[in-house]
């Protein structure tokens, strides 16, 4: 168990329709590709007309039966139906992404094998000094599938009925309280949670939402910041009590349920947003059928009802756009660490 200090919070990236998303994706790959002169689009194609020749492998670094596994399944079963191969989903969790991410970068690069990954994972390689993986240079980007939208949950031992009072009992408690995360985007909300709050608490770190959940229920952890579609199921039945979420306004699933922000603690906000890579190494053309493929996916309404029936976000955008999201995050982070000395578990 380690107790982690706190400090100031990051930008919030607004939630976007499966519409905008769609328009803005296919917008910015119909640009880049008339960039191309048509002896260079004439080869990229030529390049592609092979592909696929075999199944895919997608790698996604955290455990089977959460929120994030459930966008990647799905996404998943879209991207075989357009691509005529099966898409095979392989849960490899480990070092906050990092297995999944290296059996990528030495897979062949020929676009068979995929990751899919949070956002906050790219923050990764910078807490793991050493780790061999450089997320701009390393990974392309195909576009980004949805937003898993997080809340602050209690065991029901804890007496406090608002976050107001789960803060006079941790600043009763110095470091008695202890917190579960797995992701960067938890640490980093619990973090931003303990500065804006002033207090301490006890951080336990877990591969998955899953396996902190059981922990959470049992009491063994007290408090967890983890996607509402985990939580929410729990607190219907009285397991669990969620104080707050972390959004600009209140989810719609849980009306009753204060923000954040309208509970007195701005700025606890976390990158929750999810997409899809390939090796770098991997042909643009290769990575573009991917791309226009994997944009078609999120643009299907069947995904925006299964998304939306599991309080989860669809939010597409480009490789371009993403690519640009990732460069400006990965600043943020890079500050963001240093000043939480943040490292990975």
């Amino acid at each position: 168990m380690a107790a982690l200090g706190a400090a100031e919070p990051g930008p919030h990236e607004p939630f976007l329709t499966a519409e905008d998303s769609m328009r803005q994706l296919l917008l910015s790959i119909a640009a880049s590709m008339a960039l191309l002169t048509p002896v260079a689009a004439s080869a990229q194609t030529a390049a592609a007309d092979g592909f696929p020749t075999r199944p895919l492998r997608m790698l996604v670094p955290v455990p089977a039966g959460g929120p994030s596994d459930f966008i990647a399944r799905q996404v998943a079963q879209q991207l075989a139906a357009s691509l005529g191969q099966v898409v095979t989903v392989e849960n490899k969790p480990g070092a906050n992404g990092l297995v999944a991410a290296r059996e990528v970068l030495v897979a062949p690069a020929d676009g068979h094998t995929l990751l899919y990954a949070p956002g906050s994972m790219i923050a990764t390689p910078l807490m793991a000094k050493g780790s061999g993986v450089d997320w701009s240079r390393d990974l392309a980007p195909l576009g980004k599938v949805g937003r898993v939208p997080f809340a602050l949950a209690v065991h029901p031992g804890v007496q406090a009925q608002t976050l107001a009072d789960l803060v006079r009992q941790a600043r009763r408690q110095p470091g008695v309280l202890n917190v579960a995360t797995s992701t960067p985007s938890e640490v980093l909300a619990a973090s931003q949670f303990m500065k804006a709050a002033g207090i301490q608490l006890t951080r336990v770190p877990y591969k998955g939402g899953t396996q902190a959940l059981p922990d959470l229920l049992a009491g063994r952890v007290q408090l967890m910041f983890g996607p509402l579609s985990l939580l929410q199921p729990q607190a219907r039945s009285g397991a669990l009590r969620i104080l707050a979420t972390l959004a600009p306004e209140r989810s719609a699933a849980l009306p009753d349920v204060p923000t954040m922000d309208e509970s007195g603690m701005g700025g606890v906000d976390v990158p929750t947003w999810q997409a899809v890579y390939t090796t770098a190494m991997v042909p643009p053309a290769t990575r573009a059928r991917l791309a226009t493929d994997i944009a078609a996916a999120v643009a299907r309404p069947e995904m925006r009802v299964e998304f939306e029936r599991r309080m989860l976000a669809v939010e597409g955008a480009s490789p371009q756009a993403l690519a640009a999201t990732i460069a400006h995050e990965l600043a943020v982070w890079s500050a963001l660490i240093d000043e939480y000395k943040l490292t990975a578990d």
